[in-house]
């Protein structure tokens, strides 16, 4: 961060990555901080003849970022790396990239897990500083290269070792992000929504507006709800009956038509976070003895609806 030019790479331009990226890229265009969209196949190819196609708040722009690239020798060493690919592609990104990233490489985790650095650095035991963090949007591909951001206020949480200059790049970049000294708890509180949420929604192919108006999937997802609370208090964490209030609560910020990412991957049958937003919370708990039988009923019925195990 002391350069002259600071290289931030955006890893994997999809929903949340094509959020992040595209104001980014807007601001610093032809500036001494260079955007680096880091994709491959037709995402790749898309954005490089057509630039990333960005749908917000009712008005449509075309963006280039300085480069769009999947080799990494031609992006070289990264000062920031900000991984907004799914949960499940973490360790083959970072094996595919870690050659972009050296000590001083500021890695921002914005995926949907409570262990972002466990993860981390299974793949990268030593290098990169790590910045956990995580993202209150919905933002979706409407086709490979093209996102549409569909809802939710884009508030963007980090933690780790406080960087008060990166913090002010990234601000002044068009991006509402907040640094917090104990990132856990709001790591905790975001699973506390996204989580059972997801899983719900996948499990009986409601929207979030659907899901808000029948009583007894609401009675499930306190539930689910109250068994995450039982595993937080477990690492320290207390997420308090407001909290689940507060949760239930951000169902009412987005769009009535609003599915969640797991759902969707499903229903578009691609490879799903399942392992982190369902099976996390039945294994972890169990090892602590913690019952869960609400999580278990709807993960049995992701399992014989998707036919996945």
């Amino acid at each position: 961060m002391n350069s002259e030019t600071i290289k931030i790479g955006i890893l994997g331009i999809g929903g949340i990555g094509g959020f992040v990226g595209a104001p980014l890229a807007k601001k610093y265009k032809d500036s001494s901080t260079k955007i680096i969209f880091i994709c491959r196949g037709e995402t790749k190819s898309n954005i490089e003849k057509e630039g990333l196609v960005f749908e917000s708040k009712g008005e449509k722009e075309t963006i280039f970022p300085d480069l769009i690239s999947d080799n990494p020798r031609e992006i070289g060493i990264l000062d920031v790396l900000i991984l907004t690919s799914k949960s499940y592609s973490i360790k083959e990104v970072l094996s595919a990239y870690k050659d972009c990233i050296n000590e001083k490489t500021i890695i921002i985790s914005l995926q949907n897990v409570v262990n972002a650095q466990e993860i981390i650095r299974e793949t990268l035991p030593e290098t990169g500083q790590i910045m956990e963090g995580c993202i209150y949007v919905a933002s979706n591909v409407k086709k490979p290269g093209h996102v549409q951001h569909v809802g939710g206020p884009g508030k963007i949480f980090v933690g780790g070792k406080e960087n008060k200059p990166l913090i002010d790049l990234l601000l002044a970049g068009g991006l509402d992000i907040t640094y917090l000294e104990n990132i856990n708890e709001t790591l905790w509180k975001k699973y506390l929504f996204v989580a059972p949420v997801a899983a719900i929604t996948s499990a009986y192919k409601v929207s979030f507006g659907q899901l808000l108006e029948d009583q007894n999937l609401l009675h499930i997802l306190e539930n689910m709800m109250i068994e995450i609370q039982s595993l937080a208090l477990k690492n320290n964490i207390n997420l308090t009956n407001e909290d689940i209030e507060t949760a239930k609560g951000l169902l009412t910020k987005f769009p009535f038509e609003s599915k969640s990412s797991l759902q969707l991957d499903f229903e578009n049958n691609n490879k799903t976070e399942k392992q982190f937003l369902v099976d996390f919370v039945i294994e972890n708990a169990k090892k602590y003895g913690i019952e869960t039988p609400f999580y278990n009923a709807v993960n049995e019925k992701i399992m014989a609806l998707y036919s996945v195990s």
